[in-house]
């Protein structure tokens, strides 16, 4: 287990925002800042780079995700899709194809800021790009089934290629799981029960959490911890027995990381961590994001999420050894998710130092949560 020594404060860090998906799926350019919104608001604009610079977030793990096709499947959803550029974009290609035009046109978005943000591929230009001042953006995918979008059953060869091109492009992270069934994992429920109705239609996510891995995903899995790709695993979404699987298979080469989620200490349902999954967590030197949503967060499902986010981070922290290197900010901001009603967007991300600071952590704790623990997984799991 790495320790944090010898690793400069890198800034605000966000380990699971969702700037490229929105900009993407809405056809907006990111320079600009639209509104944010205290209810569910799939409209709503919380991580663009006026939010990110007012915030003075320098790093995030920017998500690249394309819905499953089963969303697709719902007509209100399909028919929403033909109304922008992105949607037709996607329900024309298939999800990697969309994912690879999604990543280039987030490249295209950072290009534009005129040297403020940059994309960085590795480590050794993440740390050029924090030297310089610069603010970085980490591409990263939500989904296993883009990897397997359009390939035939059982075509382990060209998962393990497109795993490849990912590494090649800077990916630094996988979530191997979703919202529904994939060819990787067994998934737990991540759909509010009221979101599963779309007007006259219901979503069947098909979960069933006694799902562990597939035999391709145990692949998929342990290619990530090779040498040659170092794609850090993210078991947010995944089944209690899939998360188990991953541990034992790579733990003990790879941090493994939870980016956006709660705990089962405070809210019992299965996406949720608990004890046993922070400790495995912990020991392959990774770190837990807290997820700024407080229905996942607490089982009152409040609607202010300070109190909920910092007894999360605290829960955490208890069950990790108590030294605060294994817990991180995941917003999931702009993931179709709801905010807290007193943390609404980016811009506001600085008053978790604060809740910190009022909860008597000292200087250097405080940094852990806030980056250090984040970069110390990027340069010990990632290229």
């Amino acid at each position: 287990m790495s320790a944090n020594s010898g690793i400069a404060f890198p800034g605000l860090t966000d380990i699971h925002t969702h700037p490229a998906m929105n900009a993407f799926f809405w056809d907006r350019d990111l320079r600009r800042h639209s509104f944010t919104s205290k209810r569910f608001c799939p409209l709503a604009s919380l991580s663009d780079f006026q939010m990110l610079r007012e915030g003075d977030v320098r790093t995030i793990w920017s998500v690249l995700h394309v819905p499953e096709e089963d969303y697709f499947r719902n007509p209100a959803i399909r028919l929403l899709g033909h109304v922008t550029k992105g949607g037709r974009t996607m329900l024309k290609l298939n999800a990697w194809e969309a994912m690879l035009r999604m990543m280039s046109e987030m490249e295209w978005q950072v290009a534009r800021t005129n040297g403020e943000f940059t994309v960085v591929r590795d480590n050794s230009q993440l740390d050029a790009a924090l030297a310089a001042g610069r603010r970085a953006v980490i591409h990263t995918v939500e989904g296993g089934h883009m990897l397997s979008a359009g390939l035939p059953d059982g075509d382990v060869a060209s998962r393990l290629t497109r795993l490849e091109t990912l590494a090649r492009r800077g990916v630094a992270s996988l979530t191997i799981a979703h919202l529904f069934r994939n060819d990787l994992a067994g998934h737990s429920e991540c759909i509010p029960p009221k979101q599963h109705k779309i007007l006259f239609w219901r979503l069947d996510t098909g979960v069933d959490d006694s799902l562990g891995l597939t035999r391709i995903g145990k692949e998929v899995v342990e290619a990530m911890a090779a040498p040659e790709i170092r794609i850090i695993p993210d078991v947010t979404h995944c089944s209690p027995v899939s998360r188990r699987q991953v541990y034992e298979l790579v733990g003990d080469k790879i941090p493994i990381v939870a980016t956006h989620i709660g705990v089962q200490a405070l809210n019992p349902v299965p996406v949720n961590l608990d004890k046993e999954d922070v400790e495995a967590i912990a020991a392959s030197g990774g770190v837990v994001g807290v997820i700024f949503m407080p229905y996942w967060l607490k089982r009152e499902h409040p609607g202010p999420g300070r109190e909920a986010i910092w007894e999360t981070m605290e829960q955490i922290n208890d069950w990790s050894g108590g030294n605060w290197r294994h817990v991180a900010i995941g917003t999931d901001f702009d993931g179709f998710t709801d905010p807290p009603d007193d943390w609404t967007s980016a811009k506001e991300l600085p008053g978790v130092r604060a809740m910190l600071e009022q909860n008597g952590l000292g200087r250097a704790e405080i940094e852990a949560v806030l980056g250090t623990n984040a970069r110390r997984v990027l340069r010990d799991g990632w290229r």
